[in-house]
């Protein structure tokens, strides 16, 4: 075998002219209406269940025509959350630092949600730190690991003019996302999803590579800024759950979604576009870091399931469904993949692995059941690369400023690509060598 020697940094010749979104100013996307009335939360009481005690004081928020509840740590910082607790519209939440949510509950939670239950949407609220260069925690180390029992820190619905900060999220290879964006039915031919908010400063360490920190299934006018995920997808713009709901109402949409410094460690991705069915719009993400990640970003093409009645065995759409996109100005600029052995792979991927590093492939599954530790694959998976059948699910991302590094090289080529964009590409015969 050839021996690999590491190149220091490797930058795509036509991405040398780099170039970054423009990201609009905050007030473009959160106005907040700060209401007067305050109420505190001191300390935990003895209580094995502190759901009622947080629901109750923002309902009661709620019924005094907004305000802050701002939720301390007292001697004991663990609040034990067991029901999912409602955040309502005008109602400012502030937490301690030093304060830790976790849940004993052995059935699938939701820690906090807005706008997923109620009949019109939730509007000027906010999820925030006390101080805004700490974090809060959402401890989910007790919840089992791998397909059995979701676990989220949020969820989100027909939500507007919002705010979600600062706190990290320890989870346990659990499965769902830390925080996902989805819809509220207002009827069967109505929903309502996010508008108008941020979401940013937020961690997650340890996740399951089918989820990460965020998945968005249908937002408009959202920035996402500052997130860092430990496995997984940090930044999932996927909407394969809302089939059903687009074939009613087709104003469900990602459109106008911008990011900003998106961080991949040890995972899947700094950011993933999957459209599955949904025609959507421009996404613009800019500053994105993947660190021994699988690929920097993941471009999927549109999808059509067989088992949910949406395509023949030709691959014809069928039952109304279309195959989704995302809108050809879309950009994803700045994304430096840095090579390493920690990422989690997904096995159906792993044959894009080049031959002479494929020792570098664990034998077992990760503690999420799903994923193997390896190398990075390439730069990007591409498979929504060809640009013109949208019928077919294809479209093309902008890369500007795509940078690879630390790649191994063998006789002064790089094996890895900067992009694979079929199973076509998948590298046979390696059991030769």
């Amino acid at each position: 075998m050839k021996k690999l020697v590491s190149v220091i940094v490797f930058v795509i010749a036509n991405s040398l002219f780099s170039q970054s979104v423009t990201i609009p100013k905050d007030q473009s996307f959160y106005n907040p209406d700060l209401k007067p009335y305050h109420r505190t939360i001191k300390k935990p009481n003895h209580s094995n269940n502190h759901s009622q005690l947080i629901q109750d004081a923002i309902d009661e928020i709620e019924q005094k025509g907004g305000g802050i509840l701002t939720i301390e740590a007292g001697n004991n910082n663990i609040y034990i959350i067991n029901e999912e607790i409602r955040i309502k519209s005008n109602v400012h939440i502030k937490v301690n630092p030093n304060v830790i949510f976790k849940s004993t509950s052995p059935r699938k939670i939701a820690f906090f949600s807005a706008g997923k239950y109620e009949p019109q949407r939730v509007t000027n609220f906010s999820l925030t730190s006390t101080d805004a260069k700490k974090y809060f925690t959402f401890d989910f180390l007790n919840r089992p690991a791998g397909k059995k029992i979701t676990t989220k820190a949020l969820t989100l619905g027909g939500v507007q003019n919002f705010k979600v900060s600062n706190f990290i999220i320890n989870d346990n290879s659990t499965p769902h996302s830390g925080i996902t964006v989805n819809l509220l039915e207002v009827s069967k031919k109505k929903y309502l999803f996010a508008k108008d908010g941020i979401i940013e400063n937020i961690k997650i360490t340890n996740s399951h590579y089918g989820y990460g920190l965020v998945q968005c299934q249908a937002a408009e006018n959202v920035l996402y800024r500052n997130l860092i995920g430990e496995g997984g997808a940090t930044l999932r713009l996927e909407t394969g759950a809302i089939g059903k709901p687009y074939l009613a109402d087709k104003s469900i949409i990602i459109n106008n979604i911008y990011g900003k410094n998106i961080v991949c460690k040890n995972g899947q991705a700094a950011v993933t576009l999957s459209p599955h069915t949904i025609k959507n719009g421009k996404v613009f993400i800019d500053d994105l870091t993947a660190d021994s990640c699988e690929a920097g970003a993941i471009v999927a093409a549109g999808f059509l399931s067989a088992k949910k009645e949406q395509r023949d065995k030709k691959g014809n759409a069928i039952n109304g469904h279309t195959y989704g996109y995302f809108d050809a100005n879309s950009v994803i600029s700045n994304l430096k993949v840095i090579y390493g052995t920690n990422a989690q792979l997904r096995p159906s991927r792993r044959p894009f692995v080049p031959c002479a590093q494929r020792n570098l492939i664990s034998t077992h599954k990760n503690p999420d059941q799903e994923s193997y530790t390896g190398p990075t694959i390439a730069g990007i998976i591409y498979f929504a690369k060809g640009g013109t059948r949208t019928d077919r699910g294809f479209y093309t991302v902008k890369t500007p400023g795509l940078e690879l590094k630390n790649f191994p090289l063998v006789n002064g080529q790089m094996e890895n690509k900067e992009f694979v964009a079929s199973t076509k590409e998948f590298l046979t015969g390696c059991d030769k060598n």
